[in-house]
């Protein structure tokens, strides 16, 4: 069983909460006056959200299957839009790092809160590779510029790398490698929004990060790169990330044009 209820606890029998945030309500019974009952044939639908263990005020609901218990927050604890707003206006591209590497304990709470990103039916697939070593990144940099040379692109970029000038992976101390496998629809998407939480938590922790644009590319079509990465079976590049501590922090916010919003009513 998944998902266990103790009657005695529950004190919403009448708005029954948990079926109600289920997001595969239909699993469940909600006789009057009664806790709901999950029915055993239509189960299999749960996907281990944990929505309705975390929405019970009394703490009467139990999926058995999470692997830790879910912790309580105070609600009252919040972020003010003005505050919200001001975080996400300061984050900005880094593309200058200090050589100083990020402590690997830090590095892995960093990663940590990719756990909560959300998924297609909460399957939580995406992988990811690190790279902290310098020299290796430097080897992904220099694959990723064979891949410029080869498709006759930005001959720019290829100059400055000649001149020791990395514009591909930055000298970054740091690289995330975001992967997905390849028949799952959802995985770009998903990627991009690990990509997202970890450079706003990068943020949030005095770090910097930058996308890695070019290296991605090379990584999805480039054979000599795809087999230096060494992915595991039928998984693909979704996406790269730059990791360090920024040589330089802005004192103000740039601007930028409105956004282009058509309103349908």
């Amino acid at each position: 069983m998944k998902i266990t209820i103790n009657d005695q606890k529950c004190t919403c029998k009448g708005i029954k909460l948990c079926a109600t945030i289920c997001p595969y309500g239909f699993i469940w019974d909600t006789p009057k006056n009664c806790a709901p009952i999950v029915k055993k044939d239509l189960l299999h639908y749960c996907i281990d959200c944990g929505h309705c263990e975390v929405i019970c005020p009394a703490g009467a609901v139990t999926v058995d299957t999470l692997e830790t218990a879910a912790v309580k927050f105070d609600k009252k604890e919040k972020i003010s839009p003005e505050q919200a707003g001001l975080f996400l206006k300061t984050r900005r591209s880094v593309r200058v790092f200090k050589d100083t590497p990020i402590p690997e304990q830090q590095l892995s709470s960093l990663m940590d809160i990719t756990r909560w990103i959300p998924t297609a039916s909460n399957k939580q697939q995406v992988k990811y590779l690190i790279y902290n070593s310098r020299d290796l990144i430097q080897e992904l940099a220099q694959l990723t510029i064979d891949f410029i040379k080869s498709a006759n692109m930005s001959k720019q970029i290829v100059q400055q790398w000649e001149k020791g000038n990395d514009i591909v992976l930055r000298n970054a101390p740091h690289l995330i490698v975001v992967l997905g496998e390849k028949e799952y629809f959802w995985g770009p998407a998903e990627a991009g929004i690990a990509l997202t939480y970890l450079e706003l938590f990068a943020h949030a922790n005095g770090f910097g990060t930058c996308w890695a644009g070019f290296f991605t590319r090379a990584a999805n079509s480039w054979q000599p790169l795809i087999e230096a990465l060494d992915l595991p079976d039928n998984h693909t590049v979704c996406g790269g990330i730059m990791l360090g501590h920024p040589a330089y922090k802005p004192h103000s916010i740039p601007s930028r044009k409105d956004a282009d919003i058509t309103w349908r009513q």
